[in-house]
Order: C-alpha cells, then sequence, then structure tokens
C-alpha cells in the first residue's frame, strides 16, 4: 500500500507539472493571411465600387455591371488561388485547408459571397430573361457585401483602406 501511494503521489506530481504550464501558457498567435490578400481585397473592394457605381447611377445601368461582376468573381478565385480563402473540395468531403485559418464558418462565408455574386450577376448578363430590378439588385449587392465582410472577419483577411463600400440607401 506504502508503495501505491508513492507511485500515485508522483503520478499526480508529473501530471501537475505538465498540466498545469501547458494551460497557463499563451496560445500562439494566429497565422497570419498571405501578403498577396490585402491587395486582392483592396481590388475586390474597388471593383464593388464600381459595381454600385453603375446601379445608383442616373440612369442606372445593370447591364453595364455584368463586366465588374466577372472580375469580382475573378478576384474571388484569386483569393482562393492565393490561398487567402479556403478552396471547396469538388467531389470530396471537406475543403481544401488554407493555411492561415481553418474555420468552417470562414468556408461558409467564402461560399455565401459567390453565391451572391452568381445571383447578381445572373440577373444582369445579357440575354437575362427579365429586365433587372435595380432596388432588388441593390438588395442583392448588399446582402453579397455583408457576406463579404463576414468573410473577411472570419477568414482572418485585412479590410481593404476605407473599409468596404456600402450601397447608399
Amino acid at each position: 500500500m506504502k508503495k501505491f501511494a508513492s507511485t500515485a503521489s508522483l503520478l499526480v506530481v508529473l501530471v501537475a507539472a505538465t498540466v498545469v504550464p501547458a494551460a497557463s501558457a499563451e496560445p500562439p498567435p494566429a497565422p497570419t493571411p498571405p501578403v498577396a490578400c490585402a491587395g486582392l481585397v483592396q481590388q475586390l473592394s474597388d471593383t464593388l465600387k464600381t459595381v454600385i457605381a453603375k446601379l445608383t447611377g442616373v440612369p442606372p445601368a445593370p447591364s453595364a455591371t455584368a463586366a465588374p461582376l466577372g472580375e469580382v468573381l475573378g478576384l474571388l478565385g484569386a483569393l482562393q488561388g492565393a490561398k487567402c480563402l479556403p478552396t471547396p473540395a469538388v467531389g470530396a468531403a471537406g475543403a481544401v485547408p488554407v493555411a492561415h485559418q481553418a474555420s468552417e464558418q470562414c468556408l461558409s462565408n467564402s461560399l455565401g459571397v459567390l453565391a451572391a455574386t452568381f445571383g447578381v450577376l445572373s440577373a444582369v448578363v445579357p440575354g437575362a430573361p427579365a429586365v433587372a430590378d435595380v432596388p432588388a439588385l441593390l438588395k442583392q449587392l448588399s446582402a453579397l457585401l455583408k457576406n463579404l465582410g463576414d468573410a473577411l472577419k472570419t477568414c482572418g483577411l485585412p479590410e481593404p483602406s476605407g473599409g468596404l463600400p456600402t450601397v447608399p440607401a
């Protein structure tokens, strides 16, 4: 019994020596996104400002937003290529990991940005089945910007200088 008490005491001391310092140690800092991300985010913001300007101009020009929205899709692809945003896996479970973040919410918000972009683009592309409803497009664009802001936060990306554009009320 004496041997058990000595062994148990020794185990308690060893566990305390390894667990307590590990629990009180500061977590490592979150990895930073690649340097290219800031420039791509800024380009994305500037392109979205162009879309907003075309939709809020007098007269509004919804069909003129198709090209800048195509650029938005290209920039989102570039952000994925630079590992700033996660790339959804096609045909397999899960997404290709991004080195600087691993949040499932990041993937969800990134997909929301893509879906919102396709939603606006489908209404303005030449040959769209109906005449574009500008107030509805502005509402969709506001949702896209909200998703983009959420994606920037959850994916650890920097905000563009001057912040994200906003849709006038």
